[in-house]
């Protein structure tokens, strides 16, 4: 790391470098100068280098963060990482090709050597205005890379410089400069006791999450209604403690709770029956028996997937004729007043020829003043007087239909009597 006079330290030693590797080559003198290029074009063979940009480097412009603890603490110096964008110019007698000879050379040198020499830090950093530069000291060298401008971009460079000819030149890049902040960090705690082990196997994976109905019947992909369990499978879940994270709640996972079972390719168990419907993510967490006495706790954590907690119809319909005809509907688990609920009615037996209609609801929100409800009241205007299929749908969470042979069957809502005002 370097303190503030890194960039112009950087500039210097570019100097030096190109200035010691014109000869034997170019038997001219030649006057390398770290300034921008001049309004009036020099006769006299000249090199210009032209720091136009100094920007943070994009991909370790916060590999510092954090550099403070909660308490304020200083952890590590903040350090800017910094890319410099240089512009180098050549002028002398066209007739002889001077800039363009010097330019093979700038080129040449740059592409055997395109990292800063020491010896070219230390006469930089020898310099009576550059006296106190640490960047020899750094352990990260810096790199010069050329980089392409199109003819847009060179415009838009030289228009910037106003009333300076444009001259034959090069960009490129030298990364990457650290300048290191001048506060002092604080020291780190000695340590007591070393319980650093290498345990055998990876992080848990999660392949797939299905649903396990009661009984002794198959598990189910797809939807996990009241009265399944969550059946996780893949590999490595095997630990003294097993965790499920559901949305952002950690569940220990107790092989003694009915219907749980644990494997090392796979986990059961039960959700709570008050656990809202809905989309959640689901993760498994593993404890770490780090020695004897040590416990790491959630350490290994798997991949995250999606499973839907699938609300249920859990009786007759009623409906409330008035104004407007509301449908209450009974749900088989609690929803919470901020979810958001919509009614979908699709038309059970149409008449021959004509397509099924359709409607979708949304139920008030919030649903109550109450945190939890598990009847649903929504207005149905407009509705068309038939006998309709119910769906309800819960943040994205649909209630099934019963089937049989002929299609759908249930749960219905029997809207013939005028329909819905």
């Amino acid at each position: 790391m370097s303190n503030f006079l890194a960039v112009a330290t950087v500039t210097e030693a570019l100097r030096q470098f190109i200035s010691r590797n014109l000869s034997p080559e170019l038997s001219l003198p030649v006057l390398v100068q770290a300034t921008r290029p001049p309004t009036e074009p020099p006769t006299e063979p000249t090199i210009t280098i032209f720091c136009y940009q100094v920007a943070p480097d994009p991909q370790l412009r916060s590999f510092d963060a954090p550099t403070r603890s909660p308490d304020g603490t200083l952890l590590a110096k903040p350090r800017a990482a910094l890319d410099l964008n240089y512009l180098i110019s050549f002028y002398g007698d066209e007739a002889q090709l001077v800039p363009q000879r010097m330019l093979g050379i700038v080129v040449r040198s740059l592409y055997e050597a395109p990292t800063l020499q020491d010896a070219d830090i230390q006469i930089a950093a020898a310099q009576p205005f550059l006296l106190g530069s640490d960047l020899g000291a750094s352990p990260q060298r810096v790199r010069f890379t050329p980089t392409h401008m199109d003819i847009d971009d060179l415009y838009k460079l030289w228009t910037m410089m106003s009333q300076t000819q444009m001259a034959l030149s090069l960009t490129y890049q030298a990364t990457l400069v650290f300048i290191e902040g001048k506060q002092t960090q604080s020291a780190g705690k000695p340590v007591l006791r070393r319980t650093v082990r290498a345990l055998p196997g990876g992080r848990p994976t999660i392949s797939q999450v299905l649903a396990q109905p009661p009984g002794n019947v198959p598990p189910v992909d797809g939807p996990v209604a009241l009265g399944d369990a969550l059946l996780i499978q893949g590999y490595g879940f095997a630990a003294p403690t097993v965790w499920l994270r559901i949305a952002d709640t950690d569940v220990r996972v107790d092989p003694g709770v009915p219907d749980t079972k644990i494997s090392d390719i796979q986990l059961q168990v039960p959700l709570p029956d008050a656990l809202p419907p809905g989309v959640y993510p689901v993760q498994v967490l593993l404890d770490v028996q780090a020695d004897q006495q040590t416990t790491l706790a959630k350490v290994l954590q798997s991949n995250v997937m999606a499973f839907v907690r699938q609300p249920g119809i859990a009786g007759p319909i009623v409906v409330t004729p008035g104004v407007t005809t509301t449908l209450s509907i009974p749900l088989d688990m609690p929803v919470r007043a901020t979810q958001r609920v919509q009614l979908l009615l699709d038309e059970l037996a149409p008449p021959v020829g004509q397509t099924p209609r359709s409607y979708q609801f949304d139920a008030p929100f919030p649903l109550d003043t109450q945190p939890t409800v598990q009847t649903i009241p929504i207005g149905v205007p407009g509705v068309a007087p038939a006998v309709y299929l119910v769906r309800i749908q819960v943040d994205g969470a649909q209630s099934p239909l019963t089937s049989g042979p002929a299609g759908f069957t249930g749960p219905t809502v029997d809207l013939t009597t005028g329909g819905a005002g």
